[in-house]
C-alpha cells in the first residue's frame, strides 16, 4: 500500500490544477504569453552577447511543458512518500498519476478555442515528469550518502 503524504499531495494537486488552468487559456492568450517570454529570453541573451535566434516560440512552449511537468514529477515523489518504501511499491502509482495528468491536460485543450491536444506534448510532459522523479531520487541518494559519510 502506498503511503500518501497529505501536505505534499495538496501541493502536487495544486500544481496539477495550475497546469490544467494554463490549458484553459485560449490559444491567443497562450500564444501571446509565449511570445512575451520568448522576447524576454532573446533580449537577455542578446544583452549578454550570446546567440538568441534559436529561441523560438516553439522552443519556449515545449520547454514550458517539460519544466512544469519536471516540477510535478518532483512534487509527486514527495506526495507518494518514497521514504522507506520499496521503489516499485510507489513507482507504479506515481507513474500512473504522471501519465494521467498530461493526458487529461491535452484532452482539456481539445475543447479550448485555438488550442489542440497533442500526443507529442504528452510525451514531452512525461519526459519532464520522469526527469523530475530521477532528480528527486538522485538528490535523495546524495543526501543519504552524505549522512552516511
Amino acid at each position: 500500500m502506498v503511503k500518501i503524504n497529505r501536505k505534499w499531495a495538496v501541493v502536487t494537486c495544486l500544481m496539477a490544477l495550475l497546469i490544467w488552468g494554463n490549458s484553459l487559456v485560449p490559444g491567443s492568450g497562450s500564444g501571446s504569453l509565449s511570445l512575451t517570454v520568448m522576447e524576454a529570453i532573446r533580449g537577455f541573451l542578446r544583452g549578454v552577447g550570446l546567440p538568441y535566434e534559436w529561441v523560438t516560440n516553439f522552443v519556449v512552449r515545449k520547454c514550458a511543458h517539460f519544466t512544469e511537468y519536471l516540477v510535478l514529477g518532483i512534487l509527486a515523489t514527495h506526495a507518494f512518500d518514497f521514504e522507506g518504501r520499496r521503489t516499485f511499491d510507489v513507482l507504479l502509482p506515481t507513474a500512473v498519476f504522471l501519465l494521467l495528468i498530461p493526458s487529461i491536460d491535452e484532452t482539456i485543450q481539445l475543447f479550448v478555442p485555438g488550442r489542440a491536444g497533442m500526443i507529442t506534448d504528452v510525451m514531452i510532459d512525461c519526459c519532464g515528469a520522469a526527469t523530475g522523479v530521477v532528480l528527486r531520487y538522485l538528490f535523495r541518494s546524495l543526501m543519504c550518502a552524505k549522512k552516511a559519510a
